[in-house]
């Protein structure tokens, strides 16, 4: 098993650099004349890797649930650098299983400068982005559904952009319409945030933005022996009742499932999010009323998507940890 999981992730590191983008000449002719232009889902800034999905010649029609896949913050779609290494493992192993550019698809959210990691929120232009983009998927491939694979800010995004509803941001106040979980099909997040994070608990929350208690990865207050210091511990925040951003706890509290399957994967050796994937006594990476969850023991943030590629696979297909 040890040996040919080896060999697996070096055949996809070997093949993936070949995944290129952007989105179908078909895809982007049927954006602009639905009215999805403005949106940039292309993201030609990247090349040939901000993007990928649509029909071709080749492949004329989707047969399979299309798959969206969202990634984290200063990721890209595809790899643009060895720190944004996109969905070029996964694209390659789902080909590999059958799936085609008709049914797999991705754009780049923001860029993928990692000094601007602490700027970034669940903001109104990037949910309302990402949510055009879901619908448009939806409406130019005729599925009923879709399935969505989602890595770090992506999941909270991606959870947001189902749920619909309003978004109280920096750059003002929107509403995303309603919720749309009963075209959802698969919700797999990777090393998502949903109860924020350790490291914007104390002093940071206040200075970064991404921390911040309205749209940010605030994971809740401390007092008194509840200090900050003891987030990532087996603890319960003040008084026992959550504090974290208000975008994260109705999403928490709303008791509906992100779509008709939910599927939880971590590692408790994330880099990022620390504390073997605990705040205040809970995994964070852990969706509420997920019907499933794969723990790993030694992947690093980016290692939980890289390396992941046939759990994201059978998450997908078989519906089933």
């Amino acid at each position: 098993m040890l040996f040919s999981t080896i060999l697996l992730l070096t055949i996809l590191g070997l093949t993936s650099s070949a995944i290129t983008g952007p989105l179908s000449t078909d895809f982007q002719t049927w954006l602009k004349s639905n009215g999805y232009g403005s949106y940039d889902f292309v993201r030609s800034d990247y090349g040939t890797k901000g993007s990928y999905g649509g029909f071709t010649t080749k492949f004329p029609k989707s047969t399979k649930t299309p798959v969206i896949f969202l990634h984290g913050n200063s990721d890209s779609a595809l790899k643009t650098s060895s720190m944004a290494t996109g969905w070029d493992n996964s694209i390659t192993y789902f080909t590999s299983k059958g799936y085609t550019q008709a049914e797999l698809y991705a754009t780049s959210w923001q860029d993928n400068s990692a000094a601007k990691a602490s700027t970034r929120t669940h903001n109104c232009k990037d949910l309302t982005r990402l949510r055009k983009f879901f619908e448009a998927v939806l409406a130019y491939t005729g599925a009923a559904k879709v399935s969505v694979i989602s890595h770090s800010m992506g999941v909270t995004l991606g959870r947001k952009v189902v749920n619909g509803g309003t978004i109280t941001a920096s750059d003002g106040n929107c509403d995303l319409g309603d919720s749309i979980r009963d075209k959802i099909d698969v919700f797999v997040g990777i090393a998502g945030a949903n109860y924020g994070l350790c490291s914007c608990a104390g002093t940071i929350g206040l200075f970064a933005a991404t921390c911040n208690k309205k749209n940010g990865f605030w994971p809740g207050d401390s007092c008194g022996s509840h200090t900050s210091a003891y987030c990532g511990l087996s603890a319960i925040p003040c008084n026992g009742v959550s504090t974290y951003s208000n975008l994260l706890d109705s999403m928490n509290n709303s008791n509906l499932k992100d779509g008709s399957y939910v599927f939880s994967m971590w590692s408790k050796a994330d880099d990022l999010i620390g504390n073997s994937d605990i705040v205040w006594g809970r995994p964070t990476s852990l969706i509420p009323l997920s019907d499933g969850k794969i723990i790993y023991d030694s992947f690093s943030h980016m290692q939980s998507k890289e390396n992941t590629a046939p759990d994201q696979y059978k998450l997908v297909v078989s519906k089933a940890v």
